[in-house]
């Protein structure tokens, strides 16, 4: 090899190594999304009283798009304050509900990143 191909292949080599260099000693922003850390009722309860909210807390601020609430393939009519601020926590009261098992399904979305997580679970009142 000739000292004219060499010395470009040597640079070339010398800049991907500096570059995975910087990449591990320098910070780079996490990019993560909103996470369900918990929700009353808690997934899978057993509850022996209806509930009078339902309760979603995040790992960040999220604003809830969809939130259902059924039972035996049948919507419970919920209310959602769709102009409500970003927040960790989410509160939607609930009408008064009957013995049964309860689906429910979400989706937020994160205003930092713009993305939508979503999920479901369930829980029994007896």
């Amino acid at each position: 090899m000739s000292n004219r191909r060499a010395l470009p292949a040597a640079i070339s080599g010398l800049a991907l190594a500096l570059a995975s260099l910087v990449g591990f000693v320098l910070p780079v922003p996490a990019v993560a999304h909103a996470k369900l850390r918990s929700t009353v009722p808690a997934a899978d309860a057993q509850l022996a009283a209806a509930p009078k909210a339902l309760i979603l807390t995040f790992n960040e601020d999220v604003r809830l798009a969809v939130l259902t609430l059924s039972t035996g393939g049948k919507d419970i009519p919920l209310t959602l304050d769709r102009s409500a601020a970003a927040a960790p926590q989410v509160s939607v009261p609930l009408p008064p509900l009957a013995a049964g098992k309860y689906q429910v399904q979400w989706s937020a979305l994160s205003p930092d990143d713009g993305h939508v997580v979503k999920g479901s679970y369930s829980f029994t009142i007896s």
